[in-house]
C-alpha cells in the first residue's frame, strides 16, 4: 500500500492530522493514468499526450541554462533548471501530481506519519532497486543523502529541508524520520526537496557532480556532457521498472530563449521544453504544439534584501511597488499574454483570499515615499538589480531600471548573471539588493514555508515576521483546507504590509512537446516524468 494523498478537498471532508492518524492510501492515480494511456490512441497526427510510446528513439529536451553540477546537492530541482536532469538520472522517492494535489510513490512504496502528531514518519522503499553502479538503493543510502543535505559544509541547495531531521535505519527498506517540529505535509517536502538519491559510493568518490550515479531511467556515460551545449543520457538497462524507459536516449540542450525553444520544437529541431514565460506559452499554443499547462501559485517577482542595503526599510520596498506596474510589465514584456498577479497566490487557488491585492502602480505615492527616503534627492538611493541572463528578465530589468530612475534621487543598476551563477548568488551566497525571482508552487508546502519562514536557510530575502512564521507553522500542521486558507490569509496580509517581495506575474508552467511525442505527464512544478515519455507508434 502506498500514499496518494489529495490535499485540497473541501474542509467538510477532511480532518486535521492532530485528530487522527493519517493512513496511507491505495495508489490509484498512477495506475489510472497508465490504464488510460494503454487504452487511448490517436491517429490524427495532432499532439496527443496519453498514448503508450513505442520502444526506442531519442528525444531532445531544451532547457534555458546549464547545471552547476549533476549531483543532488548542487543542482536546483525546479522545472526550468535541473528538475528534468535529476529525474532522468536519479528517479524519485515520491512526487506530487499537480493536477490532483496528491503525493505519489515511485521508489518509495510508502511515506506516512506513524502517530497522530505528524512528527515521526516512516519511509518504506521498494525491494530490489539498485543504483546503476550495482549498489543497493536502501534506507542507509537515503540516510546518507539526507545527512549530506543537512551538513552546512556541503552547501546543498536543499539544506533547509533536511536541517533538523533525525533519521534511523530500521531495516534495509525502512527509514524512521523524526522531524524538528510536527509537519502534516512532510511528504510534500520529500517530493520537492529530498527525492533524488545518489549512490553512497558515488558520493564518497567526490566525483558525482561530473559522473553522477543514481537509480534513474537514464545514465551518463563518459564524455557525453559538453557543458553549455549538450548532455546525452542513455537508457539504463537495469532500471527497476520493467519495460521502462521507452526511449533509448535522452538529450538535454541549452537554449536560454524560451520563445526560440518553442520555435525549435515546432521546426522539429527538438522534441520538448518547459515554458515559464507567458509569451512563449502563447507561441506554443498558437503553433499547435502539445501543451500540458499547470495552475500554480508563486509567480514572477522582485525579492528585496530586507536585512541591509537600500531596501532594508518598508518604505523603500513600498516605493518600488507603487512605482512599478504589473500591467505595464505584462503589456511591454509579454504582449498581454500573461496574468497580472494580485499577490503570491494564484487567483484560482483554493487557498487564496481573493479579496486581498498587493500594492501596485501608484506613482504619486511612490514619489512621496522616494522623496522622503532620499530627502528630496539629496541623499541618493543607489541599488543593484540582479537578474538571470534570460531575455524576458533582461526586458523586465530594463523596464524596472528606466521607471525607477525617473524618480528624484533614485539610481538602479542591473547585474546580469548566467543561470547557475544567479542561482548560487541568490540561494547560497545570498548577496543582492533586489533580484528578479520566480517561484512555482503546486502547493504552499514546502516552497512557501521555506521562502518566507524567518530562520529557514531557503528564505527569499532575510524576511522574518513572527506572525508570518506562526501562520506558516499552523498551515504546515494540518491538511484541512479551511484551516490552511485561514493561516495563509494571515500570510497574505503581512506580505502586503511588509512587501519583502513584489509579485507582478502569476506563475506559468507549461510542458511543450512535438506531435511525435506521447506519454506526457508532469510532476511537481512542471517536470517531465521521463520514465514514461517517448515516441508515438
Amino acid at each position: 500500500m502506498a500514499l496518494a494523498r489529495p490535499t485540497l478537498r473541501p474542509a467538510s471532508s477532511r480532518r486535521t492530522l492532530s485528530a487522527r492518524l493519517r493512513k496511507p492510501l491505495v495508489v490509484v492515480a498512477a495506475a489510472t493514468a497508465l490504464l488510460a494511456a494503454g487504452c487511448a490512441s490517436d491517429d490524427s497526427g495532432k499532439p496527443f499526450a496519453a498514448d503508450t510510446p513505442k520502444p526506442g528513439g531519442s528525444m531532445t529536451i531544451l532547457l534555458p541554462g546549464e547545471a552547476r553540477g549533476l549531483d543532488p546537492f548542487s543542482a536546483s530541482y525546479i522545472n526550468v533548471t535541473d528538475g528534468n536532469r535529476m529525474a532522468a538520472l536519479y528517479d524519485m522517492l515520491v512526487w506530487t501530481d499537480p493536477t490532483t494535489g496528491s503525493v505519489q510513490p515511485q521508489i518509495a512504496s510508502n511515506l506516512a506519519p506513524v502517530d497522530n502528531t505528524s512528527k515521526v514518519w516512516m519511509l518504506t522503499l521498494r525491494d530490489g532497486v539498485n543504483f546503476s553502479d550495482g549498489e543497493p538503493y536502501d534506507a542507509a543510502a537515503v540516510k546518507t543523502n539526507w545527512d549530506r543535505h543537512a551538513d552546512p559544509a556541503a552547501q546543498s541547495v536543499q539544506r533547509a529541508s533536511a536541517a533538523g531531521l533525525s533519521t534511523r535505519v530500521v531495516d534495509k527498506l525502512r527509514l524512521e524520520i523524526t522531524l524538528p517540529q510536527p509537519n502534516a505535509n512532510f511528504d510534500r517536502m520529500v517530493a520537492r526537496s529530498l527525492s533524488f538519491i545518489a549512490s553512497p559510493k558515488s558520493i564518497a568518490s567526490g566525483k558525482m557532480s561530473e559522473a553522477p550515479i543514481g537509480a534513474g531511467p537514464f545514465v551518463l556515460k563518459p564524455g557525453n556532457w559538453v557543458k553549455n551545449s549538450t548532455l546525452t543520457l542513455d537508457r539504463n538497462p537495469d532500471y527497476w521498472k520493467k519495460g521502462a524507459p521507452y526511449l533509448d536516449r535522452l538529450v538535454f540542450k541549452v537554449d536560454p530563449d524560451p520563445v526560440h525553444s518553442v520555435g525549435a520544437v515546432d521546426r522539429g529541431e527538438a522534441d520538448a521544453t518547459t515554458v515559464v514565460d507567458p509569451l512563449a506559452a502563447d507561441a506554443a499554443k498558437r503553433a499547435g504544439l502539445g501543451t500540458e499547462p499547470l495552475s500554480l501559485s508563486g509567480g514572477q517577482m522582485l525579492s528585496f534584501n530586507t536585512a541591509k542595503g537600500p531596501f532594508a526599510t518598508v518604505e523603500a520596498r513600498h516605493a518600488v511597488a507603487y512605482a512599478l506596474s504589473g500591467e505595464a510589465i505584462n503589456q511591454q514584456v509579454f504582449q498581454g499574454t500573461g496574468t497580472v498577479a494580485r499577490g503570491i497566490f494564484s487567483s484560482n487557488s483554493p487557498l487564496a483570499n481573493i479579496q486581498l491585492t498587493a500594492p501596485d502602480n501608484n506613482p504619486a505615492e511612490a514619489a512621496r515615499l522616494f522623496d522622503k527616503l532620499t530627502a528630496n534627492g539629496s541623499k541618493p538611493l543607489n541599488a543593484t538589480l540582479m537578474i538571470p541572463n534570460v531575455p524576458a528578465s533582461v526586458k523586465i530589468a530594463q523596464y524596472v531600471q528606466a521607471t525607477l530612475n525617473t524618480y528624484r534621487g533614485v539610481k538602479v543598476n542591473v547585474e546580469i548573471l548566467d543561470l547557475p551563477t544567479f542561482i548560487f548568488r541568490s540561494n547560497i551566497d545570498r548577496r543582492f539588493d533586489v533580484k528578479i525571482d520566480q517561484v512555482w508552487l503546486d502547493d504552499p508546502e514546502p516552497g512557501l514555508f521555506g521562502f518566507l519562514q524567518g530562520d529557514n536557510p531557503a528564505n527569499c530575502c532575510f524576511y522574518n515576521n513572527p506572525q508570518v512564521n506562526d501562520a506558516l507553522m499552523k498551515a504546515r500542521t494540518t491538511t484541512d483546507t479551511s484551516q490552511r486558507r485561514e493561516a495563509y490569509t494571515q500570510v497574505q496580509v503581512a506580505l502586503n504590509t511588509d512587501m519583502p517581495v513584489w509579485v507582478y506575474q502569476e506563475a506559468v508552467a507549461l510542458g511543450v512537446y512535438a506531435p511525435r511525442i506521447t506519454g506526457v505527464q508532469l510532476f511537481n512544478d512542471g517536470v517531465f516524468l521521463v520514465d514514461r515519455i517517448g515516441m508515438r507508434k
